[in-house]
């Protein structure tokens, strides 16, 4: 171990250990008569200060709080720092018959009180194991009933402060929580009244993807604003027209009641809610027109506003018009019979409008910041989905986007195939029933069939009935699923497919989250349009598009990465060459055509044949490849084989009868036979060679090829060799040249 670890190993001990350590040295000195005098000696003035150290230095080293500097618990390493200098002063001042004796039960208490509930065990421990040192020290001796009594003393006394002070701290939070929980619904409510927040219907993202707290922040931030305008406003109108209280109280959002917004009044007014039809402002609202009163009678039963009666002589109320409704009432009175005048009244609907007007601006400005929101989760879905490359990446970045714009249960992407008139389920977010992923379904079954024939987005207002409608398939429900929404896939004037929404909630689409979501279809569709092109550029770049197996290229890189691997973990690895037999005489007796069919017939063999790891690939004209894993030359001869027993069960039909042919094929083993890719294929090209020559319609290896070397010349390439060509006859008879 080296000197830095030992160092950091060290300061870790030392900082965990210094405070209890010290504190049981100096209950140990305790117990043994230290402390006993006043005249303190040295080693009781080391204990002392080494407590107080250890104490503070564990102190220090706390992390500050992010709520406060009194939030976190106390630590219990200090509580024993200070539970040990406690019971060096009571010793010093006269142990158990000193006047600070029940200096320790207090330090326990208020430990326990303040301290973590987990830990707090080990200072009650600590405390009776003090108690009973201070006795002995102070009777110099044992007496069981008395150091019993003062341990019980200890032990009720945490209990009690810890249940206490647990019930207190549980009461104060429960009320903190509450008064925040009302706050934050008054908020709302005021938020709501005075249209600066989303309509209730309106689904809010999950706070995975939101920041609620900002949101929370910028309608408090918009209500502070209206607030402090408001004031000013009234306060000045006040003053300036003489008024005993002007005062703006709104409609709550279902326009049933009215709670005050701003006052400036040396009274006590009523919050609200008050009724649509309260008193005299009730009466100028619901006329929506300047109400004026003089004479009035003191403590007037329509004076509503005030909690207690007022002498008011003079009312006006002026309904403030928002979208040409009244929303609010701007009430103001006066104590002195001096009746509203017409100018009075035109001051008045000035202060309405302009209170209307600073309401108006807050909302303007909160409408901004949602649609700079929307714009925001539509610049990073659009984002997302421009740098999505494959299908899949398409379908999972929409589902992202998705959650994103709106709080939904299961989220469904079908694509459609126009010829075949089918859909079928590509992608599944959420809780998704049994039946729905991998499920296919015919047109005209469901909505998600009638949206995506319609072009349209269905139904209408994501409004769903389970009990008269299905989406997908009859056999198929959704579960308790009260709101649907499907948006077709629509580009240029193709139809890819659709995206299906579902939440239990009712009302989870409204007008606003149906628009962004029809945006984001867009995208998708463009999206999943560009990336289904660039899947068919990279098989035209990389597949034969006869056969639909790897093109030479494709498969000299796979085939190195393959050997690679086999390289890197000592694995097998095998090679098959195969050629068809007298595939010249195919096309100079039946054509081109006809080889073409024979040439697809055979990549059909291959498909059928191929094990799930095995790589092909069409190297060129009728000759193909097959790279098996973790394949000896044994495995691989039995794959060649099955290749050729069934190509030569296959029947083409052409115009000139039935025509059957046969295959020719060469295996080579890695690294048994070659170490190398151009090595390893030149084996087996070989052994395809010896196949040739040896009967054609057989299989060799180069394994074989080296049995038999001593008994035959060595061979030739057939690349390099020029053999009389083979006869096919019609009909499927073959006849050898040689």
């Amino acid at each position: 171990m080296d000197l830095v670890a030992l160092l950091r190993s060290a300061r870790r001990v030392l900082h965990a250990g210094a405070a209890p350590a010290s504190a049981l040295a100096a209950a140990v000195h305790i117990a043994h008569g230290g402390f006993s005098r006043a005249a303190a000696q040295p080693l009781d003035l080391l204990l002392v200060l080494g407590c107080a150290l250890a104490g503070a230095l564990r102190a220090r080293r706390r992390e500050p709080s992010p709520d406060g500097e009194f939030a976190r618990p106390l630590d219990v390493h200090a509580s024993l720092a200070i539970a040990a200098i406690s019971g060096s002063l009571v010793a010093w001042t006269g142990g158990t018959a000193g006047p600070l004796s029940a200096l320790p039960v207090l330090v326990v208490a208020i430990g326990v009180a303040l301290g973590h509930p987990r830990r707090t065990w080990l200072l009650v421990v600590y405390g009776v194991g003090l108690e009973v040192a201070l006795h002995r020290a102070s009777h110099g001796g044992a007496d069981p009933l008395a150091m019993g009594l003062r341990a019980a003393l200890i032990v009720a006394a945490a209990g009690l402060h810890h249940g206490l002070t647990r019930v207190e701290v549980a009461r104060v939070r429960a009320h903190a929580k509450q008064m925040l929980a009302d706050e934050r619904k008054r908020q709302k409510e005021d938020a709501r009244s005075l249209r600066l927040a989303a309509p209730a219907a309106a689904a809010a993202p999950p706070p995975a993807q939101r920041n609620e707290r900002a949101d929370e922040a910028r309608v408090r931030s918009s209500l502070e604003e209206i607030h402090a305008s408001l004031v000013g406003l009234l306060e000045l109108a006040r003053r300036t027209m003489k008024l005993h209280t002007c005062a703006l109280y709104w409609t709550d959002a279902k326009g049933r009641s009215l709670r005050i917004v701003e006052a400036a009044s040396p009274a006590d007014l009523h919050e609200g809610p008050l009724p649509i039809t309260s008193g005299l402002m009730g009466a100028a609202l619901n006329h929506g027109r300047p109400l004026t009163m003089g004479g009035l009678r003191a403590e007037h039963p329509g004076l509503t506003y005030y909690v207690t009666a007022a002498p008011v002589r003079c009312f006006a109320g002026v309904p403030v018009l928002d979208d040409g409704v009244a929303r609010g009432v701007l009430v103001a009175d006066r104590l002195e019979d001096a009746p509203f005048t017409a100018d009075d009244q035109a001051s008045l609907e000035a202060v309405a409008l302009q209170a209307r007007r600073l309401i108006d601006n807050e909302r303007v400005f909160a409408r901004l910041e949602r649609a700079r929101d929307d714009l925001s989760r539509l610049f990073n879905a659009s984002r997302a989905l421009g740098e999505a490359l494959t299908e899949d990446e398409v379908l999972q970045a929409v589902a992202v986007a998705a959650r994103s714009i709106v709080e939904h249960d299961l989220l469904v992407v079908t694509s459609y195939d126009p010829r075949a008139g089918e859909h079928r389920v590509r992608h599944v977010s959420g809780a998704a029933p049994r039946g729905v992923e991998g499920l296919t379904f015919a047109d005209n079954t469901g909505i998600a069939s009638a949206a995506v024939k319609a072009r349209h987005a269905l139904p209408y207002k994501g409004q769903f009935d389970a009990r008269a409608q299905y989406v997908f398939t009859k056999d198929v429900a959704l579960g308790d699923v009260s709101s649907v929404l499907v948006l077709p896939l629509v580009v240029r004037d193709a139809v890819l497919g659709a995206v299906t929404l579902a939440a239990q909630r009712r009302a989870a689409f409204p007008e606003g989250t149906r628009q962004l979501l029809g945006v984001l279809a867009g995208h998708a569709s463009v999206a999943l349009s560009n990336a289904a092109a660039v899947r068919r550029l990279e098989e035209l770049a990389t597949t034969d598009p006869m056969t639909g197996h790897l093109n030479k290229r494709a498969f000299e890189a796979e085939f190195d990465k393959r050997l690679r691997a086999a390289e890197r973990f000592a694995r097998s690895l095998a090679v098959v060459v195969l050629d068809l037999d007298k595939f010249k005489n195919v096309n100079d007796t039946y054509g081109h055509a006809v080889g073409d069919v024979v040439i697809k017939g055979l990549g059909a063999v291959l498909s059928r044949c191929r094990r799930e790891t095995d790589v092909v690939s069409r190297f060129g004209g009728e000759e193909f490849v097959l790279v098996c894993e973790e394949t000896d030359t044994e495995g691989a001869f039995q794959v060649a084989e099955r290749i050729r027993e069934e190509l030569g069960r296959q029947v083409f039909n052409t115009d000139k009868g039935p025509l059957q042919v046969t295959c020719s094929l060469g295996v080579a083993e890695y690294p048994r036979d070659a170490a190398t890719r151009d090595a390893l294929f030149q084996r087996a090209d070989a052994a395809l060679y010896d196949a040739k020559h040896g009967g054609r319609n057989q299989t060799r290896s180069a394994q074989m090829r080296d049995a038999a070397a001593p008994k035959r010349k060595p061979a030739v390439s057939r690349r390099e060799a020029s053999p009389r060509a083979p006869i096919v006859r019609p009909g499927g008879a073959t006849t050898t040249a040689s």
